[in-house]
């Protein structure tokens, strides 16, 4: 199984690249011949989504834009590189080291607070204009995503900030950038840290670039240990789909850039956060280390990303 993986990176950024060009022109296209048919000014800060039908036709356009941009072209460059293991190559494989499940996900709930912690420690910092502009434009478009009426309104944008970016994003960020490109690369801790920097920094959000940075690593580290993209995918869809859910219930959106929370409390629960996530990173990255000797003798790296 090894040896179709091997000598295949160039190939697969290659491929990659190409995919991601002409995903970008075909989704671009479409999303903008479809904005101009609903007449949306998406992009816009003083963009307003008034009616349903506005607010469907957003998440759609949305929905469309990831799945081209991340989801369908991380696809043709697995299928070309890889035909009919494109799958297998992504970790899209029950997980390798299921004793590594669990403290995979506990490990992403005990750096919640971490998270929070870095949004609101982000929101300090003093950003150029052009960022400032660039995340009035974000709140607007999410606003009009997270707002509902009706049901099929929810289910959309389930589906819209939910699934489909969980799959799409980490079969890009996680199965092809880290597991094969910087795994191949740089390997280890590193593959982790930079794949969730470029993650981060490509959802061009700079008032939350290190809270989806520790997100990122976070799941990375749960792509790492257990060998399954199918893990990584299951929490990052949980933690986009309950913070719909949330806005849903309470029936209000509340932009990140307006985060209300006290500091006191935040850094001391960040602290220990931060605390539990090294010790959590320190123990089982070792159990991970033990339990890759009798897989392998020699680069994991070409069987599990």
């Amino acid at each position: 199984m090894s040896d179709r993986f091997r000598g295949t990176s160039l190939r697969l950024l290659f491929f990659t690249f190409l995919g991601i060009v002409v995903m970008i022109l075909l989704g671009g296209a479409a999303v903008a011949g479809l904005a101009v048919n609903y007449d949306l000014n998406v992009g816009n800060a003083d963009a307003v989504f008034a009616t349903a039908n506005d607010r469907q036709h957003l998440r759609f356009l949305l929905l469309i834009n990831n799945l081209f941009t991340f989801g369908l072209s991380g696809i043709l460059g697995l299928y070309l590189t890889y035909r009919n293991f494109w799958g297998e190559a992504a970790g899209l494989v029950p997980p390798a080291r299921k004793s590594l499940v669990l403290p995979a996900l506990l490990t992403f709930l005990l750096g919640l607070p971490l998270i929070a912690l870095s949004a609101y420690l982000n929101l300090q910092l003093d950003l150029p204009q052009w960022m400032v502009s660039s995340e009035a434009s974000g709140n607007a478009m999410l606003a009009g995503v997270l707002t509902f009426e009706r049901v099929p309104e929810l289910l959309l944008a389930l589906l819209t900030v939910a699934l489909v970016p969980a799959f799409c994003e980490e079969l890009m960020f996680r199965g092809i950038l880290q597991g094969r490109l910087l795994g191949n690369l740089v390997g280890g801790h590193a593959a982790v840290w930079v794949a969730a920097a470029i993650f981060s920094a490509i959802h061009v959000e700079f008032a939350g670039f290190f809270p989806r940075f520790f997100l990122g690593a976070l799941l990375g580290y749960a792509y790492r240990w257990t060998g399954s993209l199918y893990i990584p995918i299951l929490i990052h869809l949980l933690f986009n789909g309950i913070q719909v859910g949330v806005t849903y219930a309470s029936g209000e959106f509340t932009p990140d850039t307006e985060m209300d929370a006290s500091f006191p409390p935040l850094l001391i629960l960040g602290l220990v956060s931060l605390a539990a996530v090294g010790y959590m990173l320190w123990r089982y990255e070792s159990r991970y280390q033990l339990l890759l000797l009798p897989e392998l003798p020699g680069d994991h790296q070409d069987r599990y990303p």
